[in-house]
This record gives C-alpha cells, sequence and structure tokens, in this order.
C-alpha cells in the first residue's frame, strides 16, 4: 500500500483517511507503480498485488471508482482469471504452483491469454471523469488564499458555507474542515475559534486537542442490545465480500510489530464488530488506557497495548507496569470501584521485571493468544458468509459469537494468561 513522505499528507491521511482527497491520491500513487511496470508499446508484465491493505483498496466499491477505467477492467481480469484458477485447484496441489502458471502464461506469450487480455480491454469504454474533487480543491485553495492575504473574516465565512456544502456525511471530513475554520479564527476571535475546535475534536479525536474544554464521557451497556450492534457494524457493508476484505486488512493490523496507532485503531474496530461499545480514551482526551470496551452487564475491558516491543525482550518493564497501574485507576476513578473490568496488556512477555508490581490482577496477551483470538474472528466471518449480511438473525449471531468463543467469558478466559513475577 502507498504511503506518503510528507508530514502534512501523512498528518492529512491520519485525520480523514476515508476522504474522497486522499483516496484518489492513493489511487494515483498505486496506478503510477502499475504504469513502472511498461515503458513502451510492446512491453508486458505481470503484477502482483498482495497485501490485505492494498487488496481492500483496488477491490472495494468505495475505493476502486477512483480509479481509470482501464486499471478497473485489469483488476478485474486478474480477479476473474484467480477465480478460474482456484475452482480448477486441485486438493493436494499448492496454490503457489496455480499463480505461477498464470504468471508463465503471461510471460510465455500465451496466445490464448494474449487473445483474452486484447478482447477485455478493447470493451473499456471511456468515462465521464467526476469534477467533485476538483471543484471541492479549487474552493479550498482559493479560501486559504484569502487567509494568506490577511481577509480573515472572508475567510471564516467562506470556509463555513464551505462546511456546509461539502461535509454533510463524513464527520471525520466535517472535524477536518472545522479545523481549518478554527485556525482561521484564531487571528480574529480566540476565544470563538477554541470552541470551534472543541466541536472539531468532538467529531474527529485525530485532531489537535483543544486548549481546554474536552471532557471525558462514559460508555455503559445499559439498554443496549449486543447482537442489534453487531447487525449495525455489518449493514456498513454492501455485502460480505466488503465485509470480508476489510476485516482481514484490519486484522493484518492486529499484530505485533505494528506501529501502535494502526494497532489501536485496528483494536477499536474489532470491539465494535463483535458488539461491544469501543473507545480510544488515550487518543481522544490524552488520559486513560489505548482502548477500552464495553459489554453486556457492565463489564470492561481495559487494553494497554505494546506491540512496538522487540518480540525477544525478556520481561515487563517496572515503566511499563506503572503506565498499566495508572490506567487501572483512572478507569476506577471514572466508573467507581464496583465496576468490573478485566486488565489486559498486549506485549510479547509475560514475565514482570522483579523491580515492577502490578495493582490489578493484568491478563497478558501474548503473540499465540492474539494469533488465537485473530484466528477465530476470522472464522465467524467466514461463517457469516452464507447469510445476506441484513438478514442475520439474533438467535444466529449469539449462535456463532458463543461458538467461537467471542463472548464476554471467553474473551478473558480464552485469550490471556497470567503474568510471572521475577523474582531476583
Amino acid at each position: 500500500m502507498p504511503y506518503f513522505d510528507g508530514l502534512s499528507d501523512r498528518y492529512e491521511q491520519l485525520c480523514r483517511p476515508h476522504s474522497d482527497i486522499i483516496s484518489k491520491k492513493i489511487a494515483q500513487k498505486i496506478e503510477q507503480g502499475i504504469g513502472r511496470g511498461v515503458r513502451g508499446e510492446k512491453d508486458y508484465c505481470t503484477i502482483l498485488i498482495i497485501g490485505s491493505d492494498i487488496v481492500k483498496f483496488v477491490r472495494s466499491v468505495s475505493t476502486r471508482k477512483y480509479f481509470s477505467a482501464q486499471t478497473r477492467k485489469q483488476i478485474d481480469i486478474g480477479l476473474s482469471i484467480a477465480n478460474v484458477a482456484k475452482e480448477d485447484l486441485k486438493d493436494d496441489e499448492s496454490p503457489f504452483n496455480i499463480v505461477a502458471s498464470l504468471i508463465n502464461q503471461s510471460l510465455g506469450r500465451d496466445e490464448a491469454w494474449k487473445a483474452y487480455y486484447t478482447t477485455e480491454m478493447n470493451s473499456v469504454t471511456a468515462q465521464t471523469e467526476d469534477s467533485k474533487i476538483y471543484e471541492k480543491l479549487v474552493a479550498e485553495r482559493d479560501i486559504e488564499k484569502m487567509y494568506m492575504q490577511g481577509d480573515y473574516s472572508k475567510a471564516c465565512d467562506a470556509m463555513q458555507k464551505f462546511i456546509d456544502e461539502w461535509c454533510k456525511d463524513d464527520p471525520s471530513d466535517r472535524g477536518w474542515y472545522l479545523q481549518q475554520l478554527a485556525r482561521y479564527l484564531y487571528k480574529i476571535r480566540k476565544d470563538q475559534s477554541n470552541e470551534v475546535q472543541k466541536a472539531a475534536f468532538k467529531l474527529n479525536p485525530q485532531l489537535l486537542k483543544p486548549r481546554e474544554g474536552v471532557t471525558y464521557t462514559k460508555i455503559s451497556y445499559i439498554n443496549e442490545n449486543r447482537t442489534k450492534r453487531i447487525k449495525d457494524y455489518l449493514s456498513r457493508f454492501r455485502d460480505y465480500e466488503e465485509l470480508k476484505l476489510s476485516i482481514d486488512a484490519t486484522l493484518d493490523n492486529l499484530s505485533f510489530g505494528m506501529e501502535s496507532e494502526k494497532f489501536e485503531a485496528a483494536l477499536k474496530e474489532i470491539g465494535e464488530l463483535l458488539g461491544f461499545i469501543s473507545q480510544r480514551p488515550d487518543k481522544e482526551i490524552r488520559k486513560g488506557p489505548d482502548n477500552l470496551w464495553c459489554g453486556v452487564d457492565d463489564q470492561y475491558f481495559v487494553f494497554e497495548c505494546k506491540t512496538e516491543v522487540n518480540e525477544s525482550r525478556a520481561e515487563i518493564y517496572k515503566e511499563e507496569a506503572g503506565q498499566m497501574n495508572t490506567h487501572c485507576a483512572w478507569f476506577e476513578q471514572e466508573y467507581g470501584k464496583d465496576a468490573r473490568f478485566y486488565p489486559f496488556m498486549i506485549i510479547p512477555t509475560k514475565t514482570l521485571s522483579y523491580y515492577a508490581n502490578f495493582t490489578h490482577d493484568v491478563c497478558i496477551m501474548r503473540k499465540g493468544k492474539l494469533r488465537q483470538f485473530k484466528r477465530n474472528i476470522k472464522n465467524f466471518i467466514n461463517n457469516l458468509s452464507p447469510y445476506k449480511l441484513t438478514d442475520i438473525s439474533d438467535e444466529t449471531l449469539q449462535r456463532l459469537i458463543t461458538l467461537h468463543k467471542l463472548d464476554v467469558n471467553h474473551i478473558q478466559a480464552e485469550y490471556s494468561e497470567p503474568y510471572f513475577h521475577k523474582t531476583k
């Protein structure tokens, strides 16, 4: 998956990953990469697209529209021959042999392959370019120009109009532009600027935290139905294939060695998939644990994620234990000492340093347990394939949740192990 080099682009991608502008930039980078394979009319090559994040991007209905018609057709050809190859795969045959065979057909200039490819590419029709992204960029540029020229009031009015016109559907995108408005307002009305930044941060916690006025909102499962929350999550997707692409990409990010931002975002997403009310307090208010899930009967999971730790690390350091203790204390302060919660530390080692202590009975999730958790989530998703996502019954969902050990009790018992306190 392409990534941005510049700090400004990387920050924008972090804050508004699903915006049209970011998706268009990523699509252009992918097309440029594909184009590197050939230079002239008679050149030919095969291209392998690997990694669940880029596969999701090129196949998903919501993002494939940003590619040219020619690239979309090439992707469709690849998917079509892959499906045919899957059907021809024998039980004892390696899938890699099939891939190698397809590559050799192309590179060996197989006549049947050439004829098929030519026929398919000749069927591509000219597409009408969508000018909305261009119009949006022009409007942004004009507003920024007003600000740069010192016409702050005019820039503020224009940005508010821009937000009302262009940012109706995506809260994170609306937050992004409200932050731009707060930046403009800061030159002329600082108090109002902070209020606007508060509104922006509430819509999109990836943005800059305002100077004051941000308070923590407690979560509770009173009058909530877990299976309804799961169905609400599933309804975001057009079909099962879209759901599977998304979950595969999320689970790839839920791995040791992954940067903390991606891991914690993936853990929040998995919490929502499983019907929990899911938060990232440390991200949202710069205080509290990395992740917090609330489930039925107001049972909570508190997660401290140490996934960037070297996998050969021998022990949990005193500072890390101190962080876990602080976050447990934060939870009890916010929710009361009677609230039931399970503190998890996701880290490659279960050995606690001689110099450290936990104040609570902390559960350790190491690589093997994380792998088992991910495998059961995948199996849960695979079992949804026969159903129409909008028609799955509560009974079916509950049965599958229990079958794959994804209920509260199993999560607490199956995917963790006790820590070992090192003696001197």
